[in-house]
C-alpha cells in the first residue's frame, strides 16, 4: 500500500501536478504513522516479549538437557561405556529430559534428587560435578536398595577413571566387586585402568576374570589374546586366537598373532593370520614383509618375492626387504636380481641385525669368488641352502598401523 502511494506521488510530481502530489504525500505520511502505531500498541509488545522469552527458555533447556557423552567402540574404554549404558537419563528423549531437568530446579534433599542431577551432569560430560553428587547419594544411602548401592559404587569408580583418579577408582571398584562379584563390567573397568598403567599382568588377570563370567565375548577375548602376545606368551595367545578366529577377528588381532607366529617360527600359522589381516587392513608396519618371510620359510619363493616387492614399494622395512628378496631370487636362480637386492641392502643401515647378515653374506661370497661381488655365472656354482628367515632386531609386538616406517 505504501508503495502504491509513493508511485502516485511520483507520477503527479513528474507531470507537474504538484498540489496533487503533495496531497498523495500527506496521505502516505498518515498511512505510515497509523501502521507504526498499529504494530507498537501494547498487545503486540507483549507478544514480542513472549516470543523473546520463549526463544531464551528454549535455548536454556536445550543447553541444560543436552547429551554430550557417547558410547565408544573401544572395549578398553569401559568406564564411559558403563556410564552411557547405565545412566537412564542419557537414553531418554528430549521431553523426558526436560521434565527431569525441571524437577531439579528446587533444592536437593533425597538420593533421587542428587541421582537425577548427577545423571544430567554425566550426560553433559561434567564428570567432576557428577562425582560430587554421586558422593552425596552414597552418604545418604540407607541399605534399602542393594542394586542402587552397587550402581553408585560403579558410577563413582567410572567417574574417577574419567577424571584420571585411578587409585581412588580401584578402591571404588573393589568395593563394588565385593558387593557384586558376578558383575563382569567391574573387571572390564579395572582392566581399563591397568591398560592405562601398562600393568600387563593385572590386565591379563582382569580380562580372564571377565571372560569367566562372559565367555562368549569374542571382542574381549581378542583383547586378552593381544595382551598375552604382547607379554610374549605366544602359547596362551595362540589358544585365545584359535578360540575366536573362526568367529571373525579384527585385523589388529590377526596381525599381532601373525607377527608373534613369525617370531616363534610357526610360519604356516603366521602366513594364514597375516593373509587374513591383509584382506581387512594392510596398513600395519611390516605386514607384507612378515608374510613374505613366512612364505619364504614355507618354500613359496614366488609368493615371497611378490610380498617383499610390495614392502619395498611402500618403503617399509627396506633393508630387510631387499636382503630377504635377494635370498628368494637366489633360490629361484634369478642371480642378477638377487645380487642387485643384496647390493641395495648393503647400502643401508636401518637395522643392526640385518646389516650384520648382509655383511656376512657378502664376506662369504667374496671368500668364495675373491671379488667384491660375484657375477651371475659364478653364482651358479655357489651352493644355496634354504635361507633362514630374517626377523629384524627392531621387531616388537606393537600394533601401530602406518603406511611406511623404516
Amino acid at each position: 500500500m505504501a508503495l502504491h502511494f509513493t508511485q502516485l506521488y511520483g507520477l503527479n510530481f513528474t507531470y507537474h501536478s504538484k498540489p496533487e502530489a503533495l496531497s498523495w504525500l500527506f496521505i502516505l505520511h498518515n498511512y505510515m504513522d497509523s501502521t507504526k502505531k498499529f504494530y507498537f500498541t501494547r498487545p503486540y509488545k507483549v507478544i514480542a516479549c513472549i516470543l523473546v522469552v520463549t526463544v531464551f527458555v528454549t535455548m536454556v533447556l536445550q543447553s541444560a538437557t543436552m547429551v554430550a557423552i557417547s558410547r565408544s567402540d573401544n572395549r578398553f574404554e569401559a568406564a564411559v561405556n558403563y556410564l552411557v549404558d547405565n545412566t537412564e537419563y542419557v537414553n531418554k528423549d528430549t521431553p523426558q529430559r526436560v521434565i527431569d531437568y525441571l524437577g531439579t530446579l528446587g533444592s536437593e534433599q533425597t538420593i533421587a534428587d542428587y541421582y537425577t542431577l548427577a545423571s544430567m551432569q554425566i550426560a553433559r560430560g561434567e564428570y567432576d560435578k557428577a562425582l560430587v553428587n554421586i558422593e552425596k547419594c552414597l552418604s545418604l544411602y540407607n541399605n534399602e536398595d542393594h542394586g542402587l548401592y552397587v550402581d553408585l559404587l560403579m558410577k563413582r569408580g567410572c567417574l574417577q577413571v574419567m577424571l584420571g583418579q585411578y587409585d581412588a577408582a580401584l578402591k571404588s571398584l573393589d568395593k563394588a566387586l565385593k558387593e557384586a562379584p558376578a558383575e563382569a563390567d567391574i573387571y572390564l573397568v579395572k582392566a581399563q585402568i591397568y591398560a592405562q598403567r601398562e600393568n600387563m599382568e593385572a590386565l591379563t588377570e582382569c580380562l580372564r576374570s571377565y571372560l569367566k563370567l562372559k565367555p562368549d565375548d569374542t571382542a574381549v577375548r581378542a583383547l586378552l589374546a593381544q595382551t598375552q602376545l604382547i607379554q610374549g606368551d605366544y602359547q596362551a595367545g595362540a589358544e585365545q586366537y584359535a578360540a575366536i578366529k573362526d568367529a571373525g577377528t579384527d585385523a589388529q588381532t590377526e596381525y599381532l598373532f601373525g607377527l608373534n607366529a613369525v617370531k616363534h617360527s610357526d610360519f604356516a600359522a603366521a602366513e594364514e593370520a597375516l593373509t587374513r589381516a591383509i584382506t581387512k587392513d594392510d596398513s600395519f608396519d611390516g605386514i607384507y614383509y612378515y608374510r613374505g618371510v613366512s612364505r619364504m620359510s614355507l618354500g613359496n619363493y614366488s609368493g615371497a618375492i611378490e610380498d617383499l616387492t610390495v614392502s619395498i614399494e611402500r618403503e617399509d622395512m627396506l633393508q630387510a626387504s631387499y636382503y630377504t628378496r635377494g635370498l628368494c631370487f637366489f633360490m629361484t636362480e634369478q642371480y642378477a636380481e638377487g645380487l642387485a637386492d643384496i647390493n641395495s641392502a648393503a647400502q643401508r643401515n636401518d637395522d643392526p641385525e640385518v646389516t650384520k647378515l648382509v655383511e656376512q653374506l657378502i664376506a662369504e661370497l667374496q671368500a668364495a669368488q675373491s671379488v667384491d661381488l660375484p657375477d651371475t655365472e659364478d653364482m651358479e656354482q655357489v651352493d644355496q641352502p634354504q635361507p633362514a628367515p630374517v626377523v629384524p632386531a627392531e621387531t616388537n609386538t606393537t600394533t601401530e598401523s602406518t603406511d611406511s616406517t623404516q
